[in-house]
């Protein structure tokens, strides 16, 4: 392991399939190329949309949650 690298697995398994916006299930072929959400209306190359569902999935597993603006804040436990 790389010093300050964190690896997380994360199956692949419909993460082109649901829409990386709003999680909504669109069923496509292998030979369909593009996602498009009728749900949210969110448009994207299929390999794009699943590339953004295993970023999110990862990053959700070690507690970083990336903001639709870009930004990501990290999750941290609140004491009382």
């Amino acid at each position: 392991m790389i010093q300050g690298v964190h690896i997380i697995k994360v199956n692949p398994h419909h993460t082109s399939q649901n829409s990386s916006n709003c999680g909504q299930k669109v069923p496509k072929t292998l030979s369909v190329r593009i996602h498009s959400c009728q749900k949210c209306g969110t448009v994207l190359d299929r390999d794009e949309n699943a590339a953004i569902n295993i970023l999110n999935k990862g990053l959700n597993d070690v507690g970083i949650i990336l903001s639709a603006c870009g930004g990501y804040e990290i999750n941290q436990p609140t004491f009382a």
